[in-house]
Parts: C-alpha cells; structure tokens; sequence
C-alpha cells in the first residue's frame, strides 16, 4: 500500500481548504435554488462561513485559522453572519489551526461541541482499497429525476431507519445542480438500500453523504459505495481522497478497510448567543 500523507500544516490547508470551498460551493448552489430562503456564503479568516438559515445544522464555519493569525475585527465579521438570529457559530477547528487563533476562540467562549475525525488516503498506487461489489448489489449514479430519492434514502440511513433530520434544503436536489459532484445510489436486487456522494476540488476527492438503510446493513454496501467512488476520484484525476467518520465507528473501520488512515481528529467548536 501506498504510504499515507504526513499530516502537517501542507496537508491540512489541502483537506481543509478544499472541504472549505466545496461546502461553499454547496452553499452557493443552494442560495440559487433556494433564492427566498436567506441562504449565504461569507468567505474570511482563510475559510468560509456558510448560513441556512436559524440555527439549521447545515451553518458552520470552515477551513478559518490556517493561513496564520486571524485579527479578531475579522473573525467578529464572520460571526456577525449568526447573531442576528441567535444561530449558534459552530467551528469545524483543524487541530493545525493557528494557536493564537485558538486562543481567541477559548477568549470568546467557544466551547467542544463534538469531534469529527478526517482520514485520507493516496490515490496515486495501485487499486489495493477496492472491494469485490457483494451479490445482488448494483451502485448506480443519480441525477436530478431521482434526487429526492436520494436525499430520502440517505436521510433515514443516517436516522437508523427513523425519520430523517430536517434541513433547509434537499441535499440531493443542490448536489444534481452541483458542479463536480456526483451521487451514488444502492440497491440491492432492486430495492433502494443506500447512498453516497462524491465532489472533486483540485484532485482531491471529497467523499460525504454515504448511508445504508438499517434492513441492510452488513452485506458491504458501504464498502461497495466507497469503492466506487475511489474509482470515480482516479477516472478524474485525482491524487487524494478525504472521507471524515466519527472515530471507532463502522464507517471508521469500512474506510481503513478501503485504505483510509487517519490524518487527524478536529473538535467542533460552538459559541451560543
């Protein structure tokens, strides 16, 4: 196997950055679809801060405290973005972020909300974190007909089969008007059973939105869907793959089966009004 990327500062401003201007770009895409909705991306601090709307859980803050210190005039603008509706900031904070930076938050009242951790891996050796697709399961890519279904399938994998969390907007509906990004769709001898999805950003392939539905998992579906869009990272391009998981679980163990391997575990910062 390929040795994994050393993580240091260059490596983070690659993830970080990239994951900062494809939210963006999300974000961007949904304020055009969604015109009414008060939508909006506020680039600053060497990241972005993207709002949809009170306290929705799509608002956070990205890819900030990377390029150095961060003039706390600045920072106060980002988060001039929530307070006017209460909305709580929340950070998604690199551990490599500047520790003045740091600092500053600590000073305003930030505190740890959750933990995400990042894995990445190298694109550039051979296929090793490929999986056999198991029977009976066919990955297909979806486009704007059947993006509802998508967004729906996804929704209740990640509730465990409950009822999906709300959003201001249809995450499959913004992804189909998306430029390089693409949505996978599961079945399993023709019954929807999982999805997951794919955005490109200067050769790094961005890897989120991947849930199979309670009824059917341990049959690798997640694996398969992971699999195949590492193929689809080498057919355009890329040299790096990201996918963030929450440490110790399954999705964390199905990624450091497909060649994943931890580049670091960043804390959610949340400041409250």
């Amino acid at each position: 196997m390929t040795p994994p990327p050393f993580a240091d500062l260059e490596l983070a401003r690659t993830l970080e950055g990239g994951e900062s201007a494809t939210s963006r770009l999300f974000c961007e895409t949904a304020a055009s679809l969604y015109p009414d909705g008060g939508i909006r991306a506020v680039p600053g601090c060497g990241g972005c801060a993207q709002f949809y709307g009170p306290s929705d859980p799509l608002s956070a803050v990205k890819g900030v405290g990377l390029d150095g210190p961060v003039a706390e005039h600045e920072w106060e603008a980002l988060e001039e973005v929530y307070r006017p509706t209460q909305s709580p900031v929340v950070v998604d904070l690199c551990p490599l972020a500047d520790d003045a930076f740091v600092a500053m938050l600590m000073r305003r009242g930030y505190t740890i909300g959750s933990f995400e951790t990042v894995t990445c891996r190298r694109l550039d050796g051979p296929d090793d974190g490929a999986a056999e697709r198991p029977p009976g399961v066919r990955i297909e890519p979806v486009g704007a007909a059947r993006a509802r279904e998508w967004t729906r399938i996804v929704g209740v994998g990640f509730a465990d089969g409950g009822e999906p969390a709300r959003f201001a907007v249809d995450f499959g509906l913004v992804r189909a008007h998306m430029p390089h990004s693409a949505m996978l769709l599961a079945t399993v001898h023709g019954a929807p059973a999982g999805g997951a999805a794919i955005t490109i950003h200067e050769g790094v392939a961005h890897m989120a939105g991947a849930a199979v539905l309670p009824q059917f998992r341990g049959r690798g579906i997640q694996r398969a869907l992971t699999a195949a869009r590492l193929r689809i990272a080498r057919e355009r391009g890329c040299t790096l793959a990201k996918l963030d998981v929450r440490a110790g679980s399954v999705s964390h163990r199905n990624a450091a089966r497909c060649g994943f391997q931890v580049a670091y575990t960043r804390p959610q910062l949340v400041r409250r009004w």
